[in-house]
């Protein structure tokens, strides 16, 4: 480790009004007793020995002893005036710092690492709305780097902040993508779509009305699947089936005289 040095104050030119001036206005806020605590430990460690300081001070050499004797083991709470407590903000004491929180891909999950034993949180990534949602509030919360967040999203650094503050202010549902053409699957399944397309196939062959309410509803009843009208029918034109509603009856019914046609013969 780099050692700290003090260079030599001998020649520097000290005011004593500034000086009286200066240690005025701290005794509001500080109290006698610390300024003196602190003049003492500033004077110990610019070399001067303990008589000089006492004398400076105008203290006993015990009473400075003991002074930097209680600084060098409890470190700046000794510099308080303990009958002043209720006054005087508490110095926080130095404890052990932290580890700072990382994330790292393995596979399809993002996992956060608080830096301690069993002590992870993994995410799958496919499931966007969830990975976002987390990682922006670590970020709101000041857990996480706004750089770290965007690698783990795959996102610009100033798109990411625009997300952030826009999931502190709106909430959550804000992060979904509400644009045509680009709303997430996490929600459909293949077996829901394939319920979907069944249900789509019956009413048309049955002539029914085909939907996006119609088959919602036929969902719900039969499947106790609960979808909306609005997925429904954007599911519907993904897979184009809306342009075989009135071909398909006309299809089977063709299928239908060519088989009998075939069987007669």
């Amino acid at each position: 480790m780099e050692e700290l040095r003090i260079i030599n104050c001998q020649a520097f030119s000290f005011s004593d009004k500034l000086s009286k001036d200066r240690i005025h206005r701290a005794q509001g806020p500080l109290g006698r007793i610390v300024i003196r605590r602190i003049l003492c430990c500033a004077l110990y460690l610019l070399g001067l020995n303990r008589q000089d300081i006492g004398k400076s001070l105008d203290l006993p050499a015990e009473t400075v002893k003991s002074i930097i004797k209680a600084l060098l083991t409890e470190g700046l709470g000794a510099l308080e005036d303990r009958r002043r407590r209720p006054h005087v903000p508490h110095i926080p004491q130095v404890g052990p710092q932290l580890p700072p929180i990382t994330l790292r891909r393995e596979g399809q999950m993002t996992v956060v690492d608080f830096g301690a034993p069993d002590r992870q949180l993994r995410l799958d990534q496919q499931d966007t709305l969830q990975v976002r949602t987390i990682l922006l509030t670590m970020l709101n919360s000041g857990l996480l780097t706004d750089q770290q967040v965007a690698t783990a999203i795959g996102l610009t650094v100033p798109r990411t902040t625009t997300l952030a503050q826009q999931l502190k202010q709106e909430g959550a549902l804000s992060l979904v993508d509400k644009r045509e053409g680009q709303k997430q699957d996490y929600r459909v399944t293949p077996d829901i779509k394939a319920e979907l397309i069944q249900q789509f196939a019956v009413d048309v062959i049955t002539g029914g009305p085909a939907s996006g309410a119609s088959i919602s509803d036929q969902l719900r009843e039969r499947c106790q699947i609960t979808i909306s009208a609005r997925t429904v029918r954007h599911h519907l034109g993904k897979l184009g089936l809306p342009k075989i509603k009135h071909s398909l009856p006309q299809l089977i019914e063709a299928v239908k005289k060519t088989s009998e046609t075939g069987a007669s013969q």
